[in-house]
């Protein structure tokens, strides 16, 4: 599974370059087609090399008249003239006027034929077989009387002589690109309206899905507010479902009639639109892979050419596209990496994620070269961006379904907490009773204690007395070594007191430490667990200086270590051993004991040190040694690390500060 993305990637990649440019049929002017069959062979692009009569408005007649010597030349159809351009008196680049021309011989006995014209720039007047039957928008070769209109058009083409001479004198004062630059098709006209219908259906269906997307992710939204990835995935289907309408066969005119600035203005807009909303969308989908420079650097550039859209001429809109073509595609590759990253990273839904943007990127790829003519395919950003929009709709989906799977344990957890709660109710119940019986012994231990104290008091009170009126040497001095034995005593039960008071209070007990005597005892300890004497131990140990710490507890954590060394130890193995080294510097002593044992598998080391968490089945304990490790060197002012590799063995190293600093400050 984790091989998919590469896999897809590289075919698409190949697939994207692997198709020659718009070498056509129609080779210098004409397309034979008497061989062609119409129900068998279908419909026939007109690619090719077309007649070409830059800045001349030529009629059929004048075509015609072998008297007039005419400078033929070819021109690439589908193509932009710029680069046919010879000359212009025009301003802006891309503006002027021109003649196509084109012959086609067609089989006999055929069935009524029709042309299928998408949106040519900007105006045109149509001749087929020396007849005017077709004019859209308002061709001219004077700019100020000209007028673009974009209207895809299905025409009847009727042969005569089993021959068709289709002319289109074609004007554009708006665009920096002019020409024919769709692809014109011939076919039977049932077959054109077939194909035609299937098109704007599929469209038709496809911004329908996105449009319910759109209203049902944001009423979703509306419920879960702090969920900002559901609002620019309904804004991104917005967005996409909008630009659906207005390119191509543009179906929003079967709707309603726009202008057709109107129409481009919305497309190139949505296009603009389409990186801000995908790196929101991208960042919160995964926000600790995506970086928010980038969205820093992405939303003011979007921004600028949303502005020129909005405020500028259509000329200068489109004119600037090709930067943010370029911009587009840098976004994609970033987007790519996130999206890679996160695969790598082992996100929720990366794997889903990554295979459909790499479908996607692939059809952005082949689109961008599509509409600069570079290769000859076929628009594929919409069956791209289906797949990729289904992906995402799984991906949320499971992540909702997480979030209510998770409500539902959480809900559970609380049900557990609440009956826990009540058990430990009853617990403090028992805890207060016990309580009080301590309290009753604390009574009973300061009233034993109150007298213990007063009883030599009072015989030295009542000794001090009988010493006043006592005059013999001998007797003095046998009552004075009677009030020293009664006050050694007290002396005694003081410091028992003080002793029972620290042995309560005081958390470390600091002393000097050998770690090769400390070591040399576990392991004497240890030897008798089971296949100790299978395992070779290595005991490397650099200690010249003193090392101050609470030798007790740091023993603790030694035989713990040593202890779950030997007893996860893999004997099944050709060398199994147990390293440790340690070093002891000015500040620390850093402890390492590493094996080559069975490991423990990835997903529990999160959890390894939680009380009573068992990593694996294969050992009776009780849960708590590595727990027990862990308090006990936090308790010591140090910190522990563990790396562990499944079957292949563990490390752990504790690092243990020297407290000769607080033995100096006592």
């Amino acid at each position: 599974m984790k091989k998919c993305p590469g896999i897809i990637l590289a075919l698409l990649f190949v697939w994207c370059f692997t198709f020659e440019g718009f070498a056509g049929p129609v080779k210098n002017g004409i397309l034979d087609l008497r061989n062609h069959n119409w129900e068998k062979d279908g419909i026939v692009s007109l690619t090719g090399d077309w007649e070409f009569y830059w800045n001349k408005f030529y009629t059929p007649d004048i075509l015609n008249d072998t008297t007039i010597n005419l400078q033929k030349s070819f021109a690439i159809v589908p193509d932009f003239w710029n680069q046919y351009m010879t000359s212009t008196p025009f301003k802006h680049k891309g503006f002027g006027y021109a003649t196509y021309r084109l012959k086609i011989m067609c089989p006999p006995n055929t069935s009524q034929l029709a042309l299928r014209i998408l949106t040519v720039q900007g105006a045109y007047n149509l001749f087929i077989n020396g007849n005017k039957v077709l004019t859209v928008g308002k061709p001219d070769t004077i700019e100020s009387r000209a007028s673009t209109k974009l209207k895809p058009v299905i025409v009847d083409a009727n042969p005569v002589n089993n021959m068709l001479d289709i002319v289109m004198q074609v004007s554009n004062f708006d665009d920096h690109k002019g020409g024919l630059w769709d692809v014109i098709k011939i076919g039977t006209k049932k077959q054109i309206q077939t194909d035609t219908t299937r098109k704007n259906a599929f469209y038709l269906i496809l911004s329908g899905i996105l449009f319910l997307a759109f209203i049902y992710n944001m009423i979703l939204f509306f419920y879960f507010r702090k969920k900002l990835i559901l609002l620019f995935f309904s804004l991104l289907c917005f967005l996409i479902f909008s630009r659906i309408l207005v390119t191509g066969d543009i179906p929003l005119n079967y709707i309603y009639n726009l202008n057709w600035k109107t129409i481009r203005q919305i497309e190139y807009i949505g296009f603009y639109f389409s990186v801000p909303l995908m790196c929101l969308f991208s960042y919160y989908l995964f926000p600790k892979d995506f970086s928010k420079k980038v969205l820093y650097i992405a939303l003011p550039v979007s921004i600028v050419f949303i502005l020129i859209s909005l405020f500028g001429s259509y000329y200068s809109y489109t004119n600037v596209v090709q930067y943010y073509q370029f911009f587009m595609m840098v976004a994609a590759l970033y987007g790519l990496y996130v999206y890679a990253i996160a695969f790598i990273r082992n996100r929720q839904g990366s794997v889903l994620c990554l295979t459909g943007y790499i479908i996607f990127i692939s059809t952005i790829i082949n689109d961008v070269l599509y509409s600069n003519l570079l290769v000859n395919t076929v628009p594929l950003f919409y069956l791209g961006l289906l797949v990729f929009i289904l992906l995402l709709s799984i991906i949320l989906s499971k992540q909702f379904s997480q979030t209510f799977s998770d409500l539902e344990v959480a809900n559970h957890q609380l049900e557990k907490a609440n009956n826990t709660l009540e058990l430990m109710n009853n617990q403090v119940q028992e805890k207060n009773e016990e309580l009080n019986k301590i309290n009753h012994e604390l009574d009973i231990f300061v009233n034993r204690t109150s007298h213990d104290l007063r009883a030599p008091l009072s015989s030295i009170t009542g000794i001090t007395y009988i010493m006043e009126g006592e005059t013999n040497v001998a007797t003095l001095h046998d009552y004075a070594l009677l009030q020293q034995r009664t006050l050694q005593r007290m002396d005694d039960l003081i410091n028992d007191i003080i002793d029972y008071s620290k042995n309560k209070r005081l958390q470390l007990t600091l002393g000097e430490v050998d770690f090769e005597k400390l070591i040399n005892c576990s392991l004497e300890d240890h030897s008798h667990i089971k296949n100790a004497d299978k395992v070779k131990v290595n005991v490397n140990i650099l200690q010249h200086k003193k090392f101050i710490t609470d030798e007790r507890r740091l023993n603790t954590v030694i035989n713990n270590l040593l202890s779950n060394a030997l007893k996860y130890a893999d004997v099944t193995k050709p060398s199994p051993y147990i390293d440790i080294k340690i070093s002891v510097n000015e500040h620390e002593a850093n402890i390492e004991v590493k094996d080559n044992g069975i490991g423990i598998d990835e997903m529990h080391l999160e959890k390894i040190f939680t009380m009573f968490y068992r990593a694996t089945s294969s050992s009776n304990g009780s849960g708590l040694g590595l727990y027990i490790i862990k308090q006990t060197v936090e308790k010591l002012g140090g910190h522990i690390t563990l790396h562990s590799k499944k079957g292949a063995g563990t490390s752990m190293k504790v690092v243990i500060p020297d407290k000769s600093e607080e033995i100096k400050k006592a």
